[in-house]
């Protein structure tokens, strides 16, 4: 096994030193175009000069067609590029209108006539292929246009993902949709070439936590199936591209409002009287960019480009809630209910049990309820309906910029160029009603959340001759979220009422029992991106590095409770017969127990008392109104080797492998248990795996429980070094000289036939080790 291990770790470092000597290439958001020179003939060019010029910002790139007269720029901006042909004896070629895109392929074939090179050819938008008749991936991208003209009430454009075949999405909630049946940890969402989702709870395939601005946004593309080994962490690949300035100064301001003046009331809310529903909605902002330009100072036209954009949102909403509440009668002991006879009898509460008196405290609590205005729910005789708006307000802002910058344009050295982008998102939610946490009733304490996220990339794109091109990139992301109570709790303790709990309408308490949480999630990100054109071959390298780490506390459960009711030691003294007439059978027992609840509430019975200890450090103990604090962190490694070889003009066979490292995770303070040794330390000489025969159960084999992680030198398990993932992919497109499957597959119609096969390994958030950590209520010896 030692042997085994060092070979591994040999040929582990062996593959890095040989993807780094390549100055290494993953999860690009750069754009592709290849196309084919021939002459009227149909035969092959080769030896022609291709130059394209990016019509936004006029950058140039220039290389020769192959021997199959091929020609390819492997990584480039995306945008709209003309593109010229030149070569002796031909006239020259212009096609205009070509459109490079995120994670799909750009197709531009050029057909030559005889001429002289002083003569021009132009041709606009009908060079291009539409189909992808290069890889085997499904990716469908969302331009600019379609970002902007594309009806999106939430102006998310996270939400386009919907549009994407394979994608099944349950109502109007793109954010849980799947793709292909997956869970959500089957998608990789990013931004600017950075991971972008919720790494703690990554449970939604669409929920991009770096909360993308829909005025940023320049690209939006989704891809399904067949994934490349340029990319991973998913199944379906999410990527969005900020918008660039270009030599041209443009921008737009922009209001969209919503508004509740023309809706009618529902139905529920009229018959409570309550007012309907408010809903005034308004989202603002400005995007703006061009060359950066100083009159008389500088002039940054084709080398210098800024881009600005801010979004506001602001509505003041109400929800409307119904909880269940105590009828006045009921408040002051008198139970009611209709006798088997028909008739409604009453009974005092106050003479049939052991307590004769109604309690001050629960009294306060129970009063300080609105009274019933409706019967949808309750008994509607002792309890009903309370039925209000809860009001409050969600403003967000998100500011987007970004700067490019050409540092080097020279024949020895190459074209280099700076990419900078920096997002920030402001979200207040208050109170809370997403999360159902706000003040059960009017007038109590609410809690509300808050976020200010932030993510930054900055990246060099660097181009050597025609054929060999890098990209290097970093990010970082911080996404602090406050789950947060207004005030601290006023009583010394919560109460748990017996007879308005139960259904979803209903509360137990008085008071919010929500107590304060939150996290901050942070992400720093390297990846590299080489690409070298070689012959027939197009050979991609890639490396990407990430470190994850979440920093939580909850307070859940530190404040102690108190639950209204009876038990074997404060028996309450009512028996069924002191109801005049009650129903026989289910019936009577019912309306019985109802009437002790309502006893129970107004006397202030205690059924029990509870509150939640934790440990703060491994040597603190339990430590009364102590946080309970998690610090979890996780580093990964990616890389691969992937080549795009085109065996003919119309057959292109991708294949490529890549190696995923997935470090153990760990809890930074050492806040972590598991039984010793492992598995092996709960069985015991029984056996690991021998489920119904434990030799701990059995004495045989006594099981302590160790701390781990932190400075203990315990990992949580063994690293998993042979994470490697396979790709396989053909595209041909269909060539027929003559005859009705000419004009099927190779006249007029472009096609493509495509197949492929990969291996996605997918990355879970840290709720999934939290939970197997037994960092919630389930681990006794951090929590009691």
């Amino acid at each position: 096994m030692k042997v085994r291990f060092h070979f591994r770790r040999c040929t582990v470092w062996g593959f890095a030193l040989l993807v780094m000597s390549f100055s290494v290439l993953a999860q690009s958001v750069r754009g592709t175009l290849r196309g084919h020179v021939q002459d009227q003939s149909g035969a092959v060019v080769p030896g022609a000069s291709v130059t394209i010029k990016n019509t936004g910002t006029a950058e140039e790139y220039t290389t020769v067609s192959d021997e199959q007269g091929t020609f390819q720029f492997p990584s480039i901006a995306l945008g709209t590029y003309s593109l010229v042909t030149q070569l002796t004896g031909f006239k020259q070629v212009e096609v205009q209108g070509i459109v490079v895109e995120v994670g799909k392929p750009a197709e531009a074939n050029v057909k030559l006539e005889v001429g002289a090179v002083s003569e021009q050819v132009v041709v606009t938008g009908q060079a291009q292929q539409d189909v992808n008749t290069i890889s085997a991936t499904l990716t469908n991208v969302v331009s600019t246009r379609q970002v902007a003209d594309l009806p999106l009430q939430t102006r998310n454009p996270v939400d386009l993902a919907r549009l994407q075949i394979g994608i099944a999405v349950s109502g109007d909630n793109t954010r849980t949709a799947n793709v292909g049946g997956l869970r959500g940890s089957a998608t990789n969402v990013t931004q600017d070439g950075i991971n972008a989702m919720d790494n703690f709870v990554k449970t939604d395939s669409f929920f991009a936590l770096s909360a993308p601005s829909l005025a940023s946004t320049d690209e939006f593309s989704v891809t399904v199936g067949t994934v490349g080994s340029d990319a991973g962490r998913g199944v379906a690949q999410v990527r969005m591209v900020t918008k660039s300035g270009t030599n041209e100064l443009h921008g737009n301001v922009f209001w969209q409002h919503r508004n509740d003046w023309l809706n009618a009331n529902s139905f529920f809310n009229n018959s409570s009287h309550n007012p309907r529903d408010i809903i005034r909605q308004n989202w603002f902002g400005v995007a703006v960019g061009g060359p950066l330009y100083v009159p008389k100072a500088y002039d940054g036209r084709n080398k210098s480009f800024w881009f600005f954009s801010y979004e506001g949102f602001r509505e003041p909403f109400s929800v409307t809630r119904n909880r269940v509440v105590l009828t006045d009668q009921a408040r002051k002991g008198i139970f009611r209910y209709n006798g088997s006879d028909g008739q409604q009898k009453s009974v005092d509460l106050m003479t049939i049990g052991n307590v004769k008196s109604i309690n001050s405290i629960t009294s306060t609590m129970l009063s300080a309820m609105p009274l019933p205005n409706n019967t949808d729910v309750g008994d509607g005789l002792n309890t009903s309906g309370a039925r209000f708006a809860v009001n409050g307000a969600d403003p967000s802002d998100k500011y987007v910029g970004r700067f490019d910058q050409e540092l080097l344009h020279s024949q020895k050295w190459g074209f280099h160029k700076l990419e900078f982008v920096y997002n920030v998102a402001d979200f207040v939610l208050h109170p809370d009603t997403f999360n159902a946490i706000e003040s059960p009733f009017p007038g109590g304490i609410d809690a509300g959340q808050a976020s200010s996220r932030t993510l930054m990339t900055a990246a060099i794109h660097s181009t050597f001759g025609s054929r060999i091109t890098n990209e290097a990139r970093f990010g970082h992301q911080r996404a602090p979220v406050g789950f947060l109570r207004d005030t601290a709790p006023k009583n010394p303790f919560f109460t748990t009422f017996a007879s308005t709990a139960g259904t979803a309408f209903q509360v137990p308490s008085y008071d919010n029992t929500f107590m304060s949480q939150g996290r901050n999630t942070l992400v720093y990100e390297f990846l590299d991106n080489f690409a070298w054109v070689k012959g027939r071959h197009t050979l991609r390298a890639g490396m990407d590095f990430q470190s994850v780490t979440a920093i939580t506390f909850n307070d859940a459960g530190i404040q102690p409770t108190d639950v209204l009711g009876t038990n074997s030691a404060n028996p309450d003294g009512i028996t069924n017969s002191v109801f005049p007439n009650l129903p026989s059978g289910s019936t009577g027992t019912a309306i019985a127990n109802r009437a002790r609840d309502v006893y129970y509430d107004l006397t202030g019975a205690l059924a029990s008392a509870s509150a939640t200890f934790n440990v703060s450090s491994p040597t603190s103990g339990f430590v009364p109104g102590a946080t309970r604090q998690r610090n979890f962190k996780q580093r990964e490694l990616s890389l691969y080797l992937q080549d795009e070889w085109r065996i003919r003009r119309n057959l292109t066979f991708n294949y490529g492998l890549r190696w995923e490292w997935e470090g153990v995770p760990y809890e930074t303070q050492g806040l972590a248990i598991q039984p010793t040794n492992g598995i092996a330390g709960l069985y015991g000489i029984s056996g690991v795996g021998n489920l119904f025969n434990p030799g701990s159960l059995k004495g045989t084999a006594p099981t302590s429980l160790d701390f781990v992680n932190g400075k203990t030198g315990k990992k949580l398990y063994n690293n998993d070094w042979n994470n490697l993932a396979p790709f396989f992919g053909i595209a041909y497109q269909p060539q027929f000289q003559s005859g009705p499957l000419r004009w099927i597959f190779g006249g007029e119609r472009q096609s493509s036939i495509r197949a492929g096969y990969s291996i996605s390994y997918l990355h879970d958030g840290f709720t999934v080790v939290s939970n197997a950590l037994g960092t919630g209520t389930t681990n006794p010896g951090l929590i009691q």
